[in-house]
């Protein structure tokens, strides 16, 4: 059955019939027999077929709506949320949320707005504010009703998940562990800060900063990692702590919170001072750390005594070790890495271009009115910018007599520079680990390192704005948490062998969209095409078979 039109031209006038025809065979043959003639519709408007379909339709009790009635009522962001969606449940945060505050007597939704904010860390890092403002218009985050999380909501649930920081992470740990066959032979600990913009919290406080911003209130986080970098745990300390006197806290977390008895501890030389180690032998544990090259007297004494680094042992493209001396348990082993060495050389030259382009203009005496400066006051301005560029070992400044500034490049000492870089000495008291596993091991540690640099770019840990402490807590626990599940990610698509980070992938799933079509009082919500491409990073990360009706 069929629409047959049927022109007719009469008095040199076209006219146009309609007419609802059937075919059927009859005889060997074709024939059409007519079911209803609508007659002439040459002058019909369009509104007029359009409230025959629409009359029909009724009658029929269809869905069936014009194509011109349906009206695009709102289009949300759904590609990025299904793999997080499907890894969320996968680790049961949700569950795990619940169980531990299922004690309490909370009238909000802590999972769902935990969900909401760890969600958005990974994809749109905003404010608890934005995050609620533009939830209902620009996100489709499955199993989230944003009518049902006013703003005070994700406010009370940093709280909240900041009392229960400890429950969570023992059972997300044992979770992952589990789910992911995680390995924690070796466990990577690193320290950083984090800076606040006005008041702070009671924790945030002066002190070493790591983003140059010794002007700022920080706190300290320090962050236990696996070998592929996935986080065990975290801790939040006072901005003006130092990093020796964090390590054996660190360590009892391992075995108290964390239950892991047989692991090696690896921390940069900064952790390794005489008593953490005798610490860390103490609580039970192997370690692998380095020696200052310059502030240790063993340090200083084995690099002069080692040969060229071309006589180390290959261990991989950039990688390089020589076994030294044994005292008791305790094993030295230098390793040489190659890339290192060029981007110590390379950054050397560019401080030493900075501090000799400073000095020249530090000397020229400033043209017109200014303030006047001393002699002495231009040396230590001299001497403390050198130092601050660390050039101070081999470039000396010195006053002329007529109080003018010179400088001299120690090249011997140049020479001595040039000696360390990219080595390294490392020592361990590790049995269950022979000298080529120590070395690789400790390469690993930049793990710790880029979770750092993660935490602090792509996730916008910094700089944060609540000056409540439980909320800077739970701050942290949210940027902590999108990390987790990013590296989670990562393993996945590795897993899959797609050459992609989790960051791009997710960002390649932007465009799928869930969209609601509004046809008169009829509504559906669809989700946008997908792309093959889309459709292995999806099944990569575990999502199969999206459908269509959203």
């Amino acid at each position: 059955m069929f629409l047959r039109e049927l022109k007719v031209k009469q008095n040199g006038k076209c006219y146009t019939y309609l007419k609802v025809v059937e075919s059927a065979w009859v005889n060997g043959r074709t024939v059409q027999h007519t079911l209803v003639n609508l007659g002439n519709v040459t002058q019909w408007p369009p509104e007029r077929l359009e409230e025959l379909v629409r009359s029909l339709t009724r009658l029929l009790e269809s869905d069936l709506v014009l194509f011109s009635d349906v009206d695009v009522k709102e289009c949300r962001q759904l590609g990025p949320y299904l793999p997080l969606e499907h890894l969320w449940n996968e680790m049961d945060l949700e569950g795990i949320i619940h169980k531990t505050l299922r004690d309490r007597k909370i009238d909000i939704h802590v999972g769902a707005c935990t969900k909401v904010l760890v969600f958005q860390r990974l994809v749109d890092p905003k404010s608890k504010l934005r995050t609620w403002e533009s939830l209902p218009r620009e996100a489709e985050i499955p199993g989230i009703d944003p009518s049902a999380l006013p703003l005070h909501s994700y406010y009370w649930a940093l709280e909240y998940l900041s009392e229960a920081k400890v429950p969570i992470e023992k059972a997300l740990h044992a979770r992952v562990r589990d789910l992911f066959n995680q390995d924690v032979s070796l466990v990577f600990y690193d320290l950083t800060s984090t800076y606040f913009e006005g008041d702070g919290c009671s924790m945030a406080k002066k002190g070493y900063s790591r983003d140059h911003r010794p002007d700022l209130l920080q706190v300290g986080i320090g962050l236990l990692v696996d070998q592929e970098g996935i986080p065990i745990g975290h801790e939040v300390f006072d901005g003006n702590i130092k990093d020796v006197t964090t390590v054996v806290g660190q360590l009892r977390r391992l075995k108290n919170d964390f239950g892991l008895t047989r692991c090696v501890f690896v921390g940069d030389d900064g952790m390794a001072s005489e008593k953490n180690l005798e610490e860390v032998e103490r609580e039970g544990f192997e370690y692998i750390t380095s020696l200052s090259l310059r502030k240790s007297l063993i340090g200083e004494e084995l690099v002069a005594q080692l040969p060229s680094w071309r006589t180390f042992e290959q261990l991989t493209p950039n990688l390089r070790m020589m076994p030294l001396r044994k005292v008791g348990r305790v094993r030295f082993i230098a390793t040489y890495n190659t890339e290192r060495a060029k981007s110590n050389q390379r950054h050397r030259k560019e401080r030493l271009r900075q501090c000799l382009c400073y000095l020249k203009k530090l000397d020229t005496p400033p043209k017109g009115r200014g303030r006047k400066v001393t002699p002495a006051q231009r040396l230590e301005t001299a001497h403390n910018f050198v130092r601050r560029k660390e050039c101070h070992r081999f470039l000396h400044v010195s006053q002329t007599p007529e109080g003018g500034l010179q400088w001299e490049l120690d090249r011997r000492a140049v020479r001595q520079e040039h000696r360390m870089d990219g080595l390294m000495i490392l020592k361990t008291n590790s049995t269950t680990l022979d000298d080529k596993e120590v070395s690789t091991g400790y390469r690993t540690l930049w793990r710790a390192e880029d979770a750092f640099r993660h935490l602090k770019g792509p996730l916008e840990l910094r700089p944060i704005r609540h000056w409540r402490d439980p909320r800077v807590l739970g701050h942290i626990m949210v940027c902590v948490l999108a990390y987790t599940m990013e590296r989670l990610l990562e393993r996945k698509l590795e897993k899959a062998q797609m050459d992609t980070s989790a960051a791009r992938a997710l960002e390649e799933l932007r465009p799928i969209q869930a969209v609601t079509l509004e046809a008169g009082d009829h509504y559906v919500r669809r989700r946008s095409q997908i792309t093959p491409r889309q459709n292995a990073l999806l099944a990569a990360m575990g999502v199969h078979n999206v459908p269509q009706i959203w």
